[in-house]
């Protein structure tokens, strides 16, 4: 027996595990799970049988909660059979002896009988995975002809079409309904959109048979979710029911209709709400609007939200879960409550729920700890909390969540100020809203209530007048920022690891050796903070390159791409190289690069020949050695045909490409760009110059900023401005332009979208790829070029929004990465970006992955 993070590992003496074949999957639910153990246990072992279990009850609650992941919901068991003929035996014991227990279906898996708790899949049985073309790591079955395929891990039972089945397929149920017929629930309920599917069950749009009105279906699933008294997600949708019944009358929920059961499911039938939720309905306004949220508007919808929780609280009732995703807005504007599970009595205990940064601290915390057996019966100053955090959104965007420190030193009231001290001067409803943000959101006992918050709009806020320029990091805080994060680096690299650090929990596993979520970008990152003096990180830097130069003697499949691929990997090694003056080393990291394939097919930078082509480039300059020359203009040659950009009107070419820097228009013309420059071949600046005017041609202005749909015919404009797609990615490529042909437009466009940045830099994460330290880049980028003093300004100000954001962690001052709740190493997504950013903040010099050379 082995313990691991997630499964206890159950495995015979000299036992030789298959590659791949049918397995068996126990489900349960928590308070099944040890009698489920104990029935399946005695006879896996006398077989011989290899299996795993959920290693603790924690694990088996997040295995079959509402919120798991359909595909691998429920799975609380898993037997590794031999050969299908013991599979077939132990089929039919594990059934027998587990017959009458609770747990909910695995919808990966088929059910070896009716009411079974026992599923079958095939699947691999060892981790036998393979970097796949977007250089993400996935499970891999090996087919009879000896190919490879995605071993598919999807909500429906889906096994390869030649693999024979071990079982004869169950009689389906008659229904009386053909294929392609629609789906009729309850006799009268005709189902016309599946709103969402979820662990817990679908939410469906149907037309009601009997009336012809639209209404809205939730489903609930048996057993999903049970806690340790039994109460899944069936109970929670009938409480949800008893609540509507109880608030509609208010005016304040959607009117229940009924409530019914099929096939052990439960359904509840509400009134169908128009309009947009209130995370859509803030982000539609942005991006049809183009400007921040005008006060009049926030604080009228302040006022609604107030009379809804007002009103909810005067019938006894605690939401819990008030957010922006719980509240629909209505085509007149008007707030509707939604999704009232959580909402519970006063003075009643159940099970702590909530979201981070809109859920009370005080009181989520309690789901964290040991005594969530025991909760505390929440209050209206919960609600009150949640109605500050989600008025905080609605007023600048921004999501309110905060990593947690450890240990706990901060109150949240202390941190929601520092927020929205960053985000009230681009925001003016913010500045009309914030006594009543800072309130609602204080540190209890000093919390405003309802009333509190209803005498405040009574007073008619109006509209603020501007503030300042709002705070900026100062350089005690940016050194802070800087040895703080560089001590975390140096204190959690596992060079005996898979993984040189711990790999982003929220992110997919990828190669180990690039930059996205690897060891490149990090090294990169120490380069140059030891090129700026910073000698602290010289050890690690150290420690670093000699992994990643072992890791790469491994065998792996090699993709092209600069940041999901090696090219990256190559070009931080060999700078990482020169700054250690290891010339074995550089000379390795140079072999390594030729031998990188350039015959892909992928354009792009992140996964494709953009990117493999700029560090070539990149090692040309740093080496002189002509072959990487060619290599770099043999990736050019490949993009002008893959892209046909490479005919006579090459502009035209781009204008049907995505836009952004990452995986469109503007990466891959930045690289060819740069390569026209060094290569002194005008065709590629003129392609380049092309892909210019198509970018400034779709570009939308409001007042001195603009920002770009994903790509042409993109009706959905998202109005966050990032590095990977939008205004920060676009301006980097447009002020490269601007620097290289002189024409004004260009820098007009490449300014512009330096001011959207500006605009957004609180609302948006931290990270390098879609939050403030790219966009800070490009704003360093802007100050560079133009020698304009504001967008250095600009760019502290950013930095700034990174110190609001940043945690306490064992006495280090760390910016968190995307999630918002945890601190990870990772370039793109994590702590390594946001350093680089720091550090050429302090020190100046070039943006890193980009071949400058004025």
């Amino acid at each position: 027996m082995r313990d691991g993070e997630t499964w206890c590992m159950v495995t015979p003496p000299h036992h030789t595990r298959r590659e791949q074949g049918w397995k068996l999957h126990l489900s349960a639910t928590l308070p099944s799970s040890p009698h489920v153990l104990e029935c399946a246990a005695p006879i896996l072992v006398s077989h011989g049988c290899a299996f795993k279990f959920a290693v603790s009850p924690e694990v088996t609650a997040d295995l079959t909660s509402a919120r798991a992941p359909r595909g691998q919901s429920g799975k609380f068991l898993t037997a590794y059979p031999g050969d299908d003929e013991q599979l077939r035996t132990l089929a039919g014991l594990l059934h027998d002896a587990t017959l009458g227990l609770a747990g909910p279906a695995i919808l990966s898996d088929r059910r070896y009988r009716p009411g079974s708790l026992v599923h079958y899949r095939y699947g691999g049985f060892a981790s036998s995975r393979r970097l796949n073309d977007e250089g993400l790591y996935e499970g891999v079955l090996r087919a009879p002809d000896g190919t490879f395929v995605a071993d598919e891990r999807n909500p429906w039972f889906s096994p390869p079409s030649w693999a024979p089945l071990p079982f004869e397929p169950p009689v389906p149920a008659g229904s009386g309904r053909r294929r392609g017929e629609p789906v009729v629930l309850a006799g009268r309920y005709r189902v016309e959109e599946a709103v969402r599917h979820s662990n817990r069950g679908g939410v469906y749009r149907a037309r009601d048979g009997h009336t012809g009105e639209e209404v809205l279906i939730k489903e609930a699933r048996p057993h999903v979710g049970a806690d340790a008294s039994g109460r899944d997600a069936r109970h929670w949708l009938r409480h949800e029911g008893d609540v509507l019944a109880r608030l509609a009358r208010q005016g304040i929920t959607p009117a229940l209709r009924e409530m019914f059961e099929a096939g052990g499911h439960v359904f509840l039938v509400q009134d169908l709400i128009p309009g947009a939720n209130l995370a859509r309905w803030c982000a539609e306004r942005l991006a049809r609007d183009g400007v921040p949220m005008p006060a009049a508007v926030a604080c009228k919808l302040a006022r609604g939200l107030i009379r809804l929780v007002a009103a909810t609280h005067a019938a006894g009732f605690v939401l819990r879960d008030l957010k922006p995703g719980n509240v629909m807005v209505t085509p007149d504007d008007m707030p509707v409550l939604i999704d009232l599970e959580c909402a519970i009595r006063f003075g009643e205990r159940a099970p702590v729920v909530g979201t981070a940064g809109f859920t009370a601290p005080e009181y989520l915390g309690h789901r964290d700890h040991n005594d969530r057996a025991s909760p505390p019966a929440p209050g209206p100053a919960v609600d009150c909390y949640s109605l500050g955090a989600t008025l905080l959104h609605v007023a600048s965007g921004l999501i309110p969540q905060l990593a947690a420190d450890s240990p706990d030193r901060r109150g949240a009231g202390e941190r929601v100020a520092a927020l929205v001290a960053t985000a009230a001067p681009a925001a003016p409803a913010l500045r009309a809203l914030a006594p009543l943000v800072l309130g609602l959101t204080a540190d209890l006992p000093a919390r405003w209530t309802i009333e509190d918050a209803a005498a405040f709009l009574r007073q008619d806020p109006g509209v603020a007048a501007p503030v300042a320029a709002g705070p900026t990091l100062t350089r005690d805080s940016r050194r802070r920022l800087i040895d703080d994060g560089l001590a975390h680096l140096a204190a959690t690299i596992t060079p005996g690891g898979e993984h040189l650090w711990p790999r982003p929990r929220s992110a997919p596993p990828g190669d180990p050796c690039a930059v996205q979520l690897g060891a490149a970008g990090v090294l990169s990152v120490l380069d140059r903070a030891v090129r700026c003096g910073e000698h602290s990180a010289e050890p690690t830097l150290r420690a670093a390159a000699r992994w990643l130069e072992r890791r790469l003697a491994q065998p792996e499949r090699v993709l092209p791409g600069l940041y999901f691929g090696r090219s990256g990997t190559v070009w931080a090694l060999h700078d990482a190289a020169r700054t250690l003056g290891d010339d074995a080393l550089s000379d390795s990291a140079s072999r390594y690069a030729l031998r990188i394939p350039l015959d892909g097919t992928n354009p792009d930078v992140c996964h494709g020949l953009a990117g493999a082509g700029l560090a070539q480039l990149h090692l040309w300059h740093a080496t002189g050695e002509t072959r990487f020359a060619e290599r770099a203009s043999h990736c050019a040659d490949r993009i002008l045909r893959l892209t046909g950009a490479g005919g006579a009107r090459r502009g035209e070419a781009f204008a049907s490409l995505p836009y952004g820097f990452a995986h469109g228009t503007a990466g891959k013309a930045a690289f060819l760009l740069a390569a026209g420059r060094a290569l002194d071949r005008a065709d590629l600046v003129e392609a380049a110059t092309g892909a210019g005017h198509v970018l400034c041609a779709a570009a939308r202005v409001s007042g001195e900023a603009a920002d770009w749909p994903k790509g042409p015919g993109e009706s959905e404009r998202t109005a966050l401005n990032f590095w990977c797609h939008g205004a920060s990615g676009i301006g980097t490529f447009l002020i490269r332009l601007w620097r290289a042909t002189g024409e004004a437009r260009f820098r007009e466009y490449a300014e512009r979208a330096a001011h959207a940045v500006h605009r957004d830099r609180a609302r948006v994460g931290p990270s390098t790829c879609h939050g403030a330290a790219g966009n800070g880049e490009l704003l360093l980028d802007a100050a560079d070029a133009t020698g304009e003093s504001r967008y250095r300004a600009w760019a502290a100000q950013t930095g700034a929004c990174l110190h609001a954001r940043a945690t306490v962690r064992e006495g280090r001052l760390l910016v968190p990465d995307d999630t918002l709740r945890e601190v990870s190493a990772a370039y793109n997504v994590g702590l390594a970006g946001v350093l680089d950013f720091l550090l050429r903040l302090e020190h100046g010099g070039n943006r890193s992955w980009l071949v400058d050379t004025d």
